[in-house]
């Protein structure tokens, strides 16, 4: 007993002036309860010690759900920051959230993963060579960036920024218009998007980042673009909770995402201001594109696609189409990645088929916090490939609506007979790839363009002829 007295003094003693801080007051930060489970110093040398630390993290609940209290409230995100770490060997035990591989950052912006030796399922081990480290679930994505973003973003003529208005914690919900302003908007398509419902769910605002750098660009590309649609965007449709650093909830404990059936009593203002701008809009012309952006814990992005059975076989089409397309030539996502929901009108997807009946397409994508395609050889998720992915929905979008731009042209052919008889009028110079579409984009054929005019093709069927459309792209190497 004399000795066990003994060694709890010296044990106490040794963390005096060696205490680990941990805050959350900053934008999206959020924990629960953190308890010291041990601490130990180990000699790895004679002249060297080391003082081992580990913690339990119980991560923050969201409120309860006063509008589907069935609903379990999910603690998912965590975002702290640990001040007196440096020197110190630091063991984190997750207990009620799923990261496999947290993010870290020294100055609160620049994060990365820690290493696969380092981090597991609910699991950190690290040794910190500064004072003062960042963990995160994922890398965050807060009101302060994106108002840095907006900033950015407006500076283009072709940016207008407005509030559908302000959440219950008094924060602006703000929506983008993106056009270009010189071309009628008649015959444009029209295309809403929105993320941050779940404001966990960072990897979305990365991958909207991504295609809203390349929609807002000064490139040929960009502009026609903005010549060929008008773009509604909320990047934060749930600001309170992305500032607040709630998991899926806003600062009420309202799960928006599944509330677009109930009643302005029963759910969030941020809902009701979502749902009145989209009636209005649609009130002047029905949207082209409705997208609704978040990220899962599957390890796979994926679309959830509209059912043939609860909607209709045109509906169907489209929708398997649009996620083909966003699919092809992405290296990232893959046709065997879909999910398959029915548009349930609880979601968005839902209530716009109900005023629809079709002639909007809706879709939900999700992008994964880990890796791609299940599978774990791949390289894990990054800022860059989230960003990249944009851009690459923002192409499938373009080649969707049979946008034409710059090196890059979507033909519609005219059936005669047996044969399909492709035509553009004014084809830059250069050299080109044809290709025909079967669920991807396949290589049909090569040609030159001697001298900017009329192109030309003509496919011909032995059977029924080809009805899809004809890709006529630019190659790279091709110099005038």
């Amino acid at each position: 007993m004399k000795w066990l007295f003994i060694l709890t003094c010296l044990s106490a003693g040794l963390q005096e002036g060696h205490v680990v801080k941990f805050s959350t007051n900053f934008d999206s930060g959020s924990i629960g309860k953190v308890t010291l489970i041990d601490s130990v110093w180990v000699r790895p040398s004679r002249t060297d010690s080391v003082l081992h630390l580990s913690y339990e993290i119980i991560s923050r609940s969201d409120p309860d759900n006063p509008a589907n209290p069935e609903l379990k409230p999910s603690a998912r995100w965590f975002y702290f920051m640990m001040e007196g770490v440096r020197g110190k060997h630091i063991y984190l035990d997750f207990k009620n959230t799923d990261p496999m591989r947290a993010v870290y950052s020294y100055d609160g912006k620049h994060f990365q993963r820690f290493e696969d030796y380092q981090a597991s399922m609910r699991k950190v081990s690290s040794f910190f060579s500064r004072d003062t480290v960042y963990v995160a679930y994922f890398v965050p994505y807060g009101w302060e960036l994106l108002q840095e973003r907006l900033k950015h973003w407006t500076a283009s003529p072709c940016v207008a920024m407005d509030t559908l208005g302000t959440s219950m914690m008094g924060l602006p919900i703000q929506i983008l218009t993106i056009t270009d302003p010189l071309v009628p908007d008649k015959g444009k398509n029209r295309i809403w998007i929105h993320a941050r419902v779940h404001p966990s769910e960072s990897p979305a605002n990365w991958q909207l980042d991504g295609l809203l750098g390349r929609l807002t660009e000064d490139s040929p590309v960009a502009r026609q673009y903005r010549r060929q649609s008008v773009f509604y965007v909320v990047p934060f449709a749930n600001p309170d909770g992305v500032y607040g650093g709630y998991s899926r909830s806003n600062a009420r404990g309202i799960n928006q995402e599944i509330n677009w059936d109930h009643n302005d009593s029963l759910t969030s203002v941020e809902v009701q201001f979502l749902r009145a701008r989209m009636d209005s809009f649609m009130q002047e012309q029905p949207f082209d594109l409705v997208l609704n952006m978040h990220a899962q814990s599957d390890d796979k992005i994926s679309y959830y696609v509209p059912t043939l059975e609860s909607t209709n076989p045109e509906y169907h089409q489209k929708a398997m189409h649009l996620a083909y397309l966003t699919t092809d030539e992405n290296p990232y996502f893959f046709m065997e990645d879909m999910f398959y929901s029915s548009p349930a009108p609880r979601y968005v997807e839902g209530w716009i088929w109900n005023r629809t009946k079709g002639e909007t397409l809706a879709m939900t994508i999700e992008m994964p916090y880990s890796f791609y395609n299940n599978n774990p050889g791949r390289p894990w998720v990054t800022v860059t490939s989230l960003r990249k992915n944009g851009e690459l929905m923002l192409r499938a979008i373009s080649d969707f609506f049979g946008w034409n731009i710059p090196g890059r042209y979507i033909l519609k052919g005219t059936i005669r007979g047996k044969k399909t008889v492709y035509r553009y009028e004014n084809l830059p110079a250069g050299e080109y790839q044809v290709f025909i579409w079967k669920d991807a984009w396949v290589p049909f054929d090569d040609v030159v363009q001697k001298r900017t005019g009329i192109f030309r093709c003509v496919i011909r069927t032995d059977r029924e002829p080809y009805t899809g459309p004809l890709r006529v792209s630019q190659k790279a190497t091709w110099q005038n």
